[in-house]
Order: structure tokens, then C-alpha cells, then sequence
């Protein structure tokens, strides 16, 4: 039998990246259609959606209550932005029209 410290000095097992994982059908069903919409494969989708959560709870990522905070900014920042190519899409057309006359 070995002692804790020989287990801590063994290194540790790398790890597969590989993983089984079981869930209910109507999780499954949620995960799927949204990775569809985003255009991305299941597993892209899910691997991201962990990789989102694990760093929302870290220090730096400003933890789960932050979160909510952060989509609102980029909530608010893509429709700023959807606005301002709005307006110069507006403001190129009115220059064609008004060059072409």
C-alpha cells in the first residue's frame, strides 16, 4: 500500500479529453437545437459552454454574478454596433443614389 506521499509524488495521469457522459433526453434535445442555431457542431458547443462556465467562476473571469453583467455589455454593445453599420449602410446608399443623379 502506498503512503500519501508517494502518491503525491507520482505525477499526475494525463488526461484523454475524452469524456462519457450521460444526461437526460430533453438536455440533449437543448444542447443539439441550440448548437444548430449556432452553427457549430454538439460537441464545439458544449465544450465551449464548459469552458464559459468554468471561467465565470474564477477570480479573473469575475465569477457567476458577473456574468449576467457581461451579456447585457455585449448584449448592448452588438446592438450599438448593429446600429452604427445601420447608419453608415444608410449613409453609403444616399451617397450612390445622390452621386448618381
Amino acid at each position: 500500500m502506498r503512503s500519501n506521499a508517494q502518491r503525491a509524488q507520482e505525477p499526475e495521469p494525463s488526461h484523454s479529453g475524452r469524456l462519457l457522459l450521460r444526461m437526460p433526453k430533453t438536455l440533449h434535445a437543448e444542447l443539439a437545437s441550440r448548437s444548430d442555431a449556432e452553427g457549430v457542431s454538439l460537441n464545439q458547443f458544449i465544450v465551449s459552454a464548459l469552458a464559459r462556465a468554468v471561467s465565470a467562476d474564477t477570480p479573473e473571469g469575475g465569477g457567476p454574478a458577473a456574468a449576467p453583467e457581461r451579456e447585457r455589455s455585449l448584449r448592448i454593445a452588438l446592438i450599438v454596433n448593429a446600429v452604427v453599420v445601420a447608419i453608415a449602410a444608410a449613409t453609403a446608399i444616399a451617397l450612390l443614389i445622390y452621386a448618381f443623379r
